[in-house]
């Protein structure tokens, strides 16, 4: 991962990182605007997002962040844990929703991450994914933690959900505004970032689960008859010899 603790502390202290949070929380909270009852795990580096995801009122809130960006964790609410995302201490289909913010676009292996985010998922649970876009202005101007990792256009963000068994059901543009402080209130025509919700689909992804007791019982049945069969031959060549 290119980014450091540095970067995000540094960026989210500046009116500018402030109002990237604004508006990226009254996104997230006009798509999910009642989380009553359900568990939310977040992941990267989606802290700052908090004083929006709580009124959202969700049974538990949960942050993980990679343990290379250790530094970033205040531990002052109990609710970050430095953790590896690629191995998360979850039980599975533990979780209803999921949020990636600072993660995605900084993955090495970004197929490890969205297999662990669609094990702890319960089925028909939902995500949203903030990266950054490759058409924007963000990507490209140093200084702002969205200039640093992979770049997604519509289309690339969309096939890599879509390989991941998560179903797209709405992806917008967001951060209109130029990655500067002193022009937070000037507009672009295009936005910085790519915001987008999926739904966890089923599929092959289950034959990377742990093998249920049914499978488990049809792998060995071929093992067990073939054994059986052994020893009903071993026992009509012992009878023969007496």
């Amino acid at each position: 991962m290119d980014i450091s603790a540095a970067d995000l502390l540094d960026f989210y202290a500046t009116p500018l990182g402030q109002r990237s949070i604004d508006v990226l929380g009254r996104r997230i909270g006009g798509w999910w605007s009642d989380l009553s009852g359900q568990r939310l795990l977040t992941t990267g580096y989606a802290s700052p997002l908090e004083s929006h995801l709580l009124p959202l009122n969700p049974l538990s809130v949960c942050h993980f962040i990679p343990a290379r960006l250790s530094g970033v964790e205040s531990a002052q609410n109990g609710r970050e844990v430095l953790t590896d995302d690629t191995l998360m201490p979850l039980d599975s289909e533990s979780m209803d929703r999921v949020l990636l913010l600072h993660r995605l676009e900084h993955a090495r292996r970004p197929d490890r991450t969205f297999h662990e985010i669609w094990r702890v998922l319960k089925p028909g649970g939902k995500l949203i994914v903030i990266v950054p876009s490759a058409i924007g202005l963000w990507a490209r101007t140093p200084g702002n933690p969205f200039s640093k990792g992979r770049a997604f256009t519509g289309l690339s963000l969309a096939t890599t959900l879509g390989e991941q068994l998560f179903g797209l059901e709405r992806m917008r543009n967001a951060l209109f505004f130029p990655p500067h402080s002193a022009f937070i209130w000037a507009r672009m025509p295009t936005g910085g970032v790519l915001i987008a919700e999926a739904q966890k689909l089923g599929g092959p992804a289950h034959l990377l689960q742990s093998p249920s007791p049914a499978l488990k019982q049809r792998q060995t049945a071929p093992e067990t008859a073939a054994l059986k069969a052994k020893q009903e031959t071993r026992s009509r060549d012992h009878g023969r010899k007496e």
